[in-house]
């Protein structure tokens, strides 16, 4: 079961399109077909470009707030829409998605 809030979605969809487009590319340029299957750095530079994807996506997206002011205290209520991907927020998914590529990349060679 895939759970996600609003645009969390975007996060496995950068890392599914940034994998095969770096797939492509990879094959194209070295013009061998199991040169991406047989080695872990191109998925590393595939999860890293994901997760600058997700960097900015995260920057955007979470710049949507409203303030409140709260009658009874004067005191000010920021509410936050997230954006989650299995209850991560967005922007942290800029973190996790390079580093499973440095694991993968690591445990593959």
């Amino acid at each position: 079961m895939i759970i996600w809030s609003r645009y969390g979605i975007l996060a496995p969809v950068a890392a599914i399109l940034s994998l095969a487009l770096t797939e492509v590319l990879v094959n194209l340029s070295l013009k061998d077909e199991l040169y991406y299957q047989s080695h872990g750095w191109p998925k590393f530079v595939a999860l890293a470009i994901a997760g600058l994807i997700c960097f900015f996506l995260g920057r955007i997206l979470n710049k949507e707030s409203k303030t409140y002011i709260e009658k009874s205290t004067g005191k000010e209520v920021v509410l936050k829409k997230s954006h989650t991907f299995f209850f991560i927020d967005i922007k942290y998914w800029s973190y996790i998605f390079p580093i499973l590529g440095i694991i993968y990349w690591i445990t593959n060679n």
